[in-house]
């Protein structure tokens, strides 16, 4: 009992139901030996401070912990829950969020306003740095840590370099090595062609490694990249302009290829097919990519000098062949080619997951998984290449009574394509639902394609007859208009005028963005986001076979993710234990899967047919509210 109260004295909150009993489990099953913990618990439960209390023990005894997730986005996270901790507990903790190059580099920012890529970024970094005054000021100071001696968020790391006109961004791998808790993405504990740079600062035996959101770890997509005809266009020109004559014939074959594939796929009615990367080797021989490549940093010293941005259609090819051929006869890498309205992708697609990371793991002293659909524990383990591990499962913290769960029978996307007569099912259904709950609603639909059918037979115009104000995510839809509309959806919450989103199982609204309180509390999941059945499908359950057999195949590659894509999107609706909300599973085929959704969900299931939702609902709202 001794030693529960030292380790739970670092919890900074009252303790809620299970956050006492998560906190020792992880604490203990790594004093037990146990390096991999898997932790899944349901949303707004707290899973980052009930981890970081489990942890700091470990810290304090000298071992660093490496929290990483999926975005750069969610790097700040963490840290904004450790500044807690340090406040209330009175802890010397440091630890900081980290960011590459393209948000850190101040030289980058101030030759182009309208910001740098990645690989943009390193090149003007490897190119002035010996110049750069920010980079200069940096190697003049001393003491770094008087400066920066408590929790920072990438953000003020930034703001405050930007005063002292030293380099963020190597300020940031200066203080690495004295962090106590470092958050990066992914990228920088998975990926080779990025882990090499913060490796050495950091001794992975001596940490832990967190893995935040780590149902996303099945489609990490290590080695992927992709080019376009706009990539060839411009690389030809580029050719042109710098005088390489030597190689434009050959990117004219290179561009030839690609439209009899593009001729190919449209006139058969294809979405994607798997191309023959010989195809393009036979045009461009190993002699000749390099020169490509060298060519391409040509272009981007120069534009450098110019000052413009350093940018190579040309270098971009090289690197996707040189791709290509590395990668050619290794098993799990598919080439893709598909079609975006009138363009084609070229894609090299790495499918493995388990046969990469299980390599990774072993570098670190422990591993923590957390995630809100990790279950089944078993599945996601053999997967992501983990074999022995301690699990726990957290039921879900959700006031029974506050929940209506429905499964609708008569209603399916089944097939390649939605009916009009089925379209019009699924509206009548969501018609009874609307017209019954004036709250926030979210249509998370099983596809774009499903979405657009939906609204080709009518949908909007149905929910205008209500007074709704309608919010759709669009396949174009990007960064800050993004953010705009999921805000205005929000704040409808307020309004006399309630939200209706419209938007695919699987996008930014249905996984990843939280909606506390009433800004929503009704959601209608629109089928199920079973991938559809294209020739990138076909390889990936093609590889997902010959790795784990064919029925488990089928069920790790196919049924599993899509699942816990509608499973991600059930759950935006709970955020906290007194939270409402309308559940509803809109395909009769859910009714076989009920033990791959949330328990919320199949503990409050109500089975009925799809035109009897305005007799369940109107009575729940009218007990509820």
């Amino acid at each position: 009992m001794r030693y529960e109260k030292r380790v739970l004295k670092y919890f900074p909150y009252s303790f809620r139901e299970y956050q006492r009993e998560a906190v020792l489990f992880i604490y203990n099953s790594i004093k037990s030996g146990y390096r991999n913990i898997m932790f899944h618990a349901p949303t707004g439960f707290g899973k980052t401070p009930v981890v970081l209390a489990a942890v700091l023990p470990y810290i304090i005894r000298g071992y660093s912990v490496i929290w990483s997730v999926r975005t750069g986005n969610e790097t700040d996270r963490p840290i904004e829950e450790i500044k807690v901790f340090v406040e209330k507990l009175g802890l010397k903790i440091f630890a900081l969020s980290f960011r590459g190059k393209r948000d850190m580099c101040l030289l980058a920012r101030e030759k182009f306003r309208e910001g740098v890529g990645y690989d943009e970024a390193s090149f003007i970094c490897k190119n002035f740095r010996e110049k750069c005054p920010y980079y200069i000021n940096l190697s003049r100071m001393l003491m770094l840590y008087r400066i920066f001696n408590k929790p920072l968020m990438y953000s003020e790391i930034l703001e405050k370099c930007s005063k002292l006109k030293i380099c963020p961004y190597f300020t940031q791998r200066y203080l690495i090595p004295d962090a106590d808790i470092i958050s990066f993405s992914y990228n920088y504990v998975l990926d080779e062609r990025v882990k090499w740079s913060i490796k050495p600062l950091i001794d992975f035996k001596k940490t832990i490694l967190v893995i935040d959101e780590a149902h996303n770890l099945q489609n990490i997509n290590l080695n992927s990249d992709k080019i376009t005809f706009r990539t060839v266009e411009n690389s030809i020109r580029e050719a042109e302009e710098y005088g390489f004559d030597d190689i434009i014939d050959i990117l004219k074959s290179i561009y030839d290829r690609m439209r009899q594939i593009y001729t190919y796929i449209s006139r058969n009615g294809l979405e994607d097919i798997e191309f023959d990367p010989i195809d393009f080797l036979h045009i461009v021989d190993y002699n000749t990519l390099r020169s490509m490549e060298q060519y391409g940093q040509y272009v981007r010293r120069s534009r450098l000098q110019e000052g413009k941005r350093p940018r190579s259609s040309l270098y971009h090819l090289s690197s996707f062949l040189k791709l290509v051929y590395d990668n050619i006869d290794v098993k799990g890498i598919a080439f893709i080619a598909s079609i975006d309205r009138d363009n084609l992708i070229l894609e090299v697609w790495d499918m493995r997951s388990a046969e990469i990371l299980k390599n990774v793991w072993r570098e670190f002293y422990a591993r923590i998984f957390i995630s809100g659909t990790l279950n089944p524990v078993e599945a996601f383990a053999e997967i992501v290449g983990v074999s022995r591990y301690r699990k726990q499962i957290i039921p879900s913290i959700y006031e029974r009574k506050n929940i209506l769960a429905l499964t609708l029978r008569g209603i399916s996307t089944r097939g390649e394509e939605l009916s009009e007569t089925m379209a019009k099912k699924y509206i009548t259904a969501i018609e009874l639902f609307i017209k019954n709950f004036n709250s926030n609603i979210a249509i998370f639909t099983a596809s774009y394609r499903i979405q657009d059918e939906l609204m080709k037979n009518g949908l909007l115009k149905m929910i205008q007859k209500y007074d709704r104000k309608i919010f759709i995510e669009k396949r174009e839809l990007r960064g800050e208009n993004a953010r705009k509309m999921l805000d205005e959806f929000k704040k409808s919450a307020e309004s006399d005028t309630k939200g209706i989103l419209i938007a695919p199982m699987g996008g930014r609204f249905a996984e990843g963005s939280d909606y506390p309180g009433k800004t929503l509390e009704g959601i209608f999941l629109v089928g199920i986001p079973f991938d559809r059945v294209t020739a990138r499908t076909r390889k990936y359950l093609e590889y997902y076979t010959e790795i784990y057999g064919k029925e488990k195949g089928r069920y790790y590659g196919y049924i599993l993710p899509a699942l816990r894509r509608a499973s991600q999107a059930l759950g935006r609706a709970l955020r906290s234990r007194d939270d409402k909300a309308i559940l509803i599973c809109g395909d009769e085929r859910y009714l076989k899967y009920l033990d791959l959704l949330p328990d919320y969900f199949v503990k409050n299931n109500f089975i009925i047919k799809y035109n009897k939702v305005d007799n369940v609902v109107e009575k729940w709202v009218k007990e509820k509210y």
